[in-house]
């Protein structure tokens, strides 16, 4: 799908920056970024294995088009996958990394929930 540019030109501004302060201030340390940097009143981040598998849970959908009412489709949260996989590639340029919709509010989640597998090269 299309979703690729769309999920770039949502998060490069505001949310890239957000995470890039987020891993320079945890020297890059993933299991550190997830289990103490990505927790907040918005998002909670968690280890599942070290190293290599981590979830990240946004508390509310921070989708702005579902926010003002223009997405309802369950099918759109592929966008936030898009940015998130994004993000990481900005991040870790020289890694790959899998992202998994696990659940989210538009699927009847209580949250939205990705899992991310990290593959360093």
């Amino acid at each position: 799908m299309g979703y690729r540019r769309e999920a770039i030109d949502c998060v490069k501004d505001y949310v890239l920056p957000i995470h890039q302060q987020i891993y320079a201030k945890y020297d890059g340390d993933f299991d550190r970024i997830y289990s103490e940097g990505y927790n907040s009143k918005s998002y909670q981040g968690r280890v599942i294995e070290p190293g290599k598998v981590y979830e990240l849970s946004y508390l509310e959908c921070s989708c702005p088009k579902v926010k003002c009412g223009l997405r309802s489709n369950p099918e759109k949260c592929e966008c936030s996958r898009q940015s998130i996989l994004f993000i990481l590639s900005q991040l870790e340029p020289d890694s790959r990394f899998d992202v998994q919709i696990v659940n989210t509010i538009l699927r009847g989640g209580e949250r939205c929930t990705f899992r991310i597998v990290r593959h360093p090269v």
